[in-house]
């Protein structure tokens, strides 16, 4: 055991120390906000301009209803052939024609001469006031309170009963913030642990295809070694997640938010972290041990990725229904119970059973004990394979002779 902790200091010291580890703690984070927020900007900007040099142009329009009224900026065309020749002069940005059945389907042509784009297809080029405008119509000769109403037809205000039905008092506002705090969680365990056992599976390959196994494995047992490996950078993990966590904490501070978060999400946070950690780390460094290099190594080690990357393929489910079949099947699937268990206990604390988080942790316990022993098979087998690679029917013997 001794020397296997002598492995987890080397590794976690030479971790830390890495530049990349350096700059992904504490960089990335305000990279990738800073990315995203200039994405978003860029876009909006991109789509008030386009939309913007159409809107600041008169709007015409074809009455073929004959119930609209004239007003300043909308020029009336009697026939669509004058619209269309005003159109494509340029002197009005776009045009309506209102059909004569109007009021019985209210299907009111835009024509425009601006190309659709993904973010502007669905935004009608149209300058403010259009709506009211028609409504005004459509309302003639009724009282201007009836028109205001109408304009605003009602101010919902929500009331959700529990399952003895008694008011809830829900707060949308309040799971809003839970659901962008279940977000950030879903994120941070998914990153941790993964971006800790790439470091795994890379030491281990770099080590193996540098020849550098076979002076280690000189003094030190595989299993010792494998056990050495997770240690260091599952602490070199936690130490991450922590400057992550603190960093999101100082954030929200500095912001003056406020996200309902349950002291117990931060624990199951680290639980989930080590399960999920030790389980994929172990089937990285296993099945990447089979490789011959680097490359080989990551194809052998990429199925584990997937499937830990699966839940965010379903995170619209999970935000819907975080209580949902779906969301349930995700949480018993060990591969997928940390990072969607974190998600529904944050987004929804009240609602999530807790014999669904017990479940889901005992099936991650039990995966995970039998993920080392097939791994640490695997791990023994592969370290001094040097340009050989193993065929199906041998890595299946390992794997049973594990179990």
């Amino acid at each position: 055991m001794r020397k296997a902790w002598i492995v987890a200091r080397h590794e976690f010291l030479t971790t830390v120390k890495r530049v990349w580890f350096v700059v992904a703690t504490f960089v990335l984070p305000f990279l990738f906000a800073g990315i995203g927020y200039g994405m978003h900007s860029v876009g909006q900007r991109a789509v008030e301009e386009s939309i913007a040099a159409v809107r600041d142009k008169p709007l015409g329009f074809v009455d073929h209803w004959g119930g609209l009224a004239e007003r300043p900026g909308f020029v009336k065309y009697a026939a669509e052939t004058d619209a269309r020749d005003a159109l494509l002069a340029k002197t009005i940005g776009s045009y309506l024609i209102v059909p004569g059945e109007y009021l019985q389907h209210g299907d009111v042509q835009v024509v425009t001469m601006r190309k659709p784009t993904l973010m502007t297809a669905a935004q009608p080029p149209l300058p403010p006031g259009v709506r009211d405008w028609l409504l005004d119509a459509v309302l003639k000769d009724v009282s201007a309170e009836r028109i205001r109403r109408a304009k605003s037809p009602f101010e919902p205000r929500m009331v959700f009963l529990d399952e003895s039905g008694s008011p809830s008092h829900e707060d949308p506002e309040e799971t809003a913030k839970r659901a962008m705090a279940a977000y950030g969680f879903f994120l941070l365990l998914f990153m941790s642990i993964f971006t800790s056992s790439a470091y795994l599976l890379q030491g281990m390959a770099e080590e193996k295809e540098n020849r550098v196994m076979e002076m280690v494995l000189s003094s030190i047992s595989p299993d010792q070694l494998m056990l050495g490996k997770l240690i260091g950078l599952g602490a070199a993990g936690l130490l991450q997640m922590g400057v992550w966590t603190s960093m999101s904490v100082a954030a929200v501070l500095l912001s003056a938010l406020t996200l309902a978060i349950a002291p117990t999400a931060f624990f199951l946070c680290f639980v989930y972290f080590l399960l999920g950690y030790i389980l994929f780390g172990s089937l990285m460094l296993g099945f990447g041990a089979l490789g011959t290099n680097l490359r080989e190594s990551q194809q052998m080690a990429s199925i584990w990725s997937f499937l830990g990357a699966s839940p965010a393929m379903i995170v619209i489910a999970l935000f819907e229904a975080p209580q949902g079949t779906v969301a349930r099947v995700f949480s018993y699937i060990p591969f997928t119970a940390p990072t969607t268990m974190m998600f529904r206990y944050v987004i929804d604390p009240k609602g999530t059973p807790v014999y669904d988080i017990v479940a889901s942790m005992l099936l991650l316990v039990g995966s995970t004990w039998f993920a080392l022993r097939v791994s640490a098979r695997l791990y023994r087998a592969g370290l001094l394979l040097y340009g050989k690679r193993p065929g199906i029917r041998e890595i299946w013997r390992w794997i049973a002779n594990a179990g």
